[in-house]
């Protein structure tokens, strides 16, 4: 009736050997692939939060310049002091204002307190004009903080963390 197994030797040492082998490089190849989909997700989210920050920077800088009463100062392409007026309960309030790149991190100084806006700049150039044809993208220098008439902005940043230059996270 019942049929009894006689070879119950089970597995060599060799067989399981050759197993261990063949499911060692297959986990090998998917902790691979893991590593590279959660590299290139890291890449993507620190490009997106370096675009973030530096939309953010220029809006805020933007709508201050744009509001600007006066420029009062413009000691070099990478500073600029200016005052607007804010009016909080019905009084008038002179507010000063300077931006200003310190190494890769552009600071913002309100009334004197000064706080880090963003890091990880590249390039943070300002050019000052007295007088700017839009149609031909050109435009009068400004002698000096008086003359200013038109602010031109360029922000260029990175992430924050140190990578080589070629590398995809620096694009």
């Amino acid at each position: 009736m019942f049929l009894l197994v006689r070879d119950q030797r089970g597995f060599t040492l060799g067989e399981l050997l050759v197993v261990i082998a063949i499911l060692g490089l297959m986990l090998a190849g998917l902790l691979t692939v893991q590593m590279a989909g959660q590299q290139s997700y890291l890449i993507g989210s620190h490009r997106v939060e370096a675009q973030q920050n530096g939309r953010i920077a220029l809006e805020l800088m933007v709508r201050e310049l744009r509001s600007a009463t006066v420029v009062t100062a413009i000691p070099s392409a990478t500073d600029i002091s200016f005052q607007y007026k804010d009016v909080q309960g019905g009084v008038e309030i002179l507010h000063t204002v300077r931006y200003q790149l310190a190494g890769a991190v552009l600071n913002r100084t309100f009334d004197g307190v000064t706080t880090p806006l963003i890091g990880g700049v590249v390039t943070f150039n300002l050019t000052y004009f007295s007088a700017y044809v839009g149609s031909t993208n050109t435009g009068t220098p400004a002698a000096d903080n008086t003359q200013v008439r038109l602010v031109r902005v360029q922000l260029v940043t990175g992430t924050e963390e140190s990578v080589a230059s070629y590398s995809d996270s620096n694009q």
